[in-house]
């Protein structure tokens, strides 16, 4: 169990980074990548953000 999430917390932080890596705004299908992040972060229970926006990835991401 111990060795399941620490694989899952390295997907979240792959993933994370990878968002984080997105193009800017006139670039990205913002529609498709909103999806995406939906079923994304129901998938590895990444908590949304309080007022409802969306997942909050950064959690995640690698500390710089």
């Amino acid at each position: 169990m111990a060795k399941q999430m620490v694989e899952l917390a390295k997907v979240r932080r792959a993933v994370a980074n990878y968002m984080r890596s997105e193009g800017c705004g006139c670039c990205q299908d913002h529609d498709a990548h909103k999806e995406a992040e939906a079923v994304l972060g129901k998938m590895l229970k990444v908590p949304k953000y309080k007022d409802g926006s969306g997942y909050n990835f950064p959690k995640f991401r690698t500390k710089k």
